[in-house]
């Protein structure tokens, strides 16, 4: 009884997200001459020379203000996460009030997390910016199931946030008979729309499958924080013909993008972040094809500013402008989370990416899951997960396929298990890299 009417007070909840997101960016899009084409160097100048006024690591390197983005990647220094926490204070408004901000952490993935002081006000923007984005899929700020991070007591099969709109899962639950639960609660409540890890949403689709269960009724996966890897697509958008919107963003809350109705690369958000992609010589990328790493700068944190941010992610350039929306923003594709956390080491000190390691996609529906563990140069462990349908045969496809891939440069060996771990945090690694580079 408490849980039905929690859904009820949910579903009667009109403010948030609906106003306050969709109905939000559609006045932006309709009244805002600039919402196709937004400039956001003002945004820029106005957030870099509050920084060189106010902020002491800026302060004391003694600069001039700036009067435009060329003066701001002339003068500006790029940081990264190791130069923050050397000296963490000095990257942070002095004497800030506690009630103004929420405290939050990097995910930790390339080593000791990064503390964040982000203004409380903050989130109505990203919420903005998310929702304007999910509404690219369909998503009318309906009640939607949350697949993710949050561990439930026992036998509790779900909790509600009628602020946020959501019934949450646990996301560290993948016993069959609770996949069972959460498709009956779906189910019968209507709910359309499922937000979740991409691992969670494959690991909930490989039951959607095993179980023959009408899939019919789920119209999206809104899936952030983890890569979205072919084999997820494949079983997901290929086999069982449901849409996933994809997003990029980070805990630095730096850049934000996804794709929008008819065009799956990135594009990036101007009004939330503002983007450069850089070479090895730190110049911007504007060649498409060319891979640079992400360097975010943030327009809204006044109280934790970050310039010129290495974001420690890479990817690849498509081009400015996006015929199907008819915007001018940036557009991304081929995002490589955490570059170093993705480099499987040879035997010679070369490399190769997991993305060049790309089972076909026969090979994809044979298994269930798939990651790499990497402890020493040279050799390399590869957990398997069997589907249905693995024989002798594709074994060999797959020893086929990793001598190629590898060059002969790489021992490596397979091994079979029920189920690839995730992490603490609830996401899933494909590759867990033990070597520093």
């Amino acid at each position: 009884m408490k849980n039905s009417f929690l859904i009820l007070v949910t579903r009667l909840n009109f403010i948030f997200p609906y106003y306050l997101g969709v109905k939000f960016i559609k006045y932006k899009q309709y009244f805002n001459k600039n919402y196709k084409k937004y400039d956001n160097s003002f945004d820029v100048i106005n957030a870099t020379n509050y920084s060189i006024r106010n902020i002491p690591y800026y302060k004391k390197l003694g600069l001039e203000p700036i009067k435009s983005l060329l003066e701001f990647s002339a003068k500006i220094p790029i940081i990264d996460k190791d130069i923050i926490m050397n000296d963490w204070k000095s990257f942070v408004l002095p004497n800030y009030s506690n009630k103004n901000v929420v405290e939050g952490t990097t995910g930790g993935t390339s080593g000791k997390p990064l503390r964040l002081i982000i203004p409380k006000a903050r989130h109505v923007v990203e919420l903005n910016t998310m929702n304007s984005m999910w509404n690219q899929i369909g998503w009318r700020g309906e009640v939607r199931a949350v697949i993710r991070n949050k561990q439930l007591k026992p036998n509790q099969i779900f909790t509600v946030n009628p602020l946020k709109k959501e019934i949450i899962f646990d996301g560290f639950n993948t016993d069959i008979s609770y996949y069972e639960k959460i498709y009956n609660t779906i189910k019968k409540y209507n709910i359309k729309f499922i937000h979740a890890y991409p691992s969670s949403a494959y690991q909930f689709s490989l039951f959607l499958k095993s179980t023959n269960k009408d899939t019919s009724i789920i119209k999206g996966f809104l899936c952030g924080s983890e890569g979205l890897t072919e084999l997820q697509s494949a079983l997901i958008k290929k086999e069982l013909k449901i849409p996933i919107y994809n997003w990029y963003g980070h805990s630095e809350k730096l850049i934000l993008g996804g794709p929008c109705k008819n065009n799956d690369v990135i594009h990036v958000e101007p009004t939330y972040g503002y983007f450069e992609l850089l070479n090895e010589n730190n110049q911007q990328i504007k060649t498409p094809g060319e891979i640079g790493e992400i360097v975010g700068t943030g327009i809204h944190n006044t109280f934790m500013p970050f310039l010129r941010y290495r974001t420690g992610d890479f990817a690849e350039y498509v081009g400015n402008y996006c015929k199907h929306c008819d915007r001018h923003l940036p557009l991304i594709k081929n995002i490589q989370g955490r570059w170093n956390k993705n480099k499987i080491y040879l035997i010679d000190n070369t490399y190769v990416t997991i993305t060049a390691l790309n089972l076909h996609s026969d090979l994809y529906l044979k298994i269930n899951g798939i990651q790499y563990i990497q402890k020493e140069k040279g050799e390399l462990e590869i957990l398997i997960v069997k589907g249905d349908g693995f024989t002798n045969e594709t074994e060999n496809l797959f020893i086929s396929h990793f001598d190629k891939s590898l060059l002969t440069k790489c021992n490596y060996i397979i091994k079979y298990t029920d189920i690839v771990t995730k992490e603490a945090n609830g996401k899933f690694l494909p590759l867990k890299q033990h070597i520093k580079e």
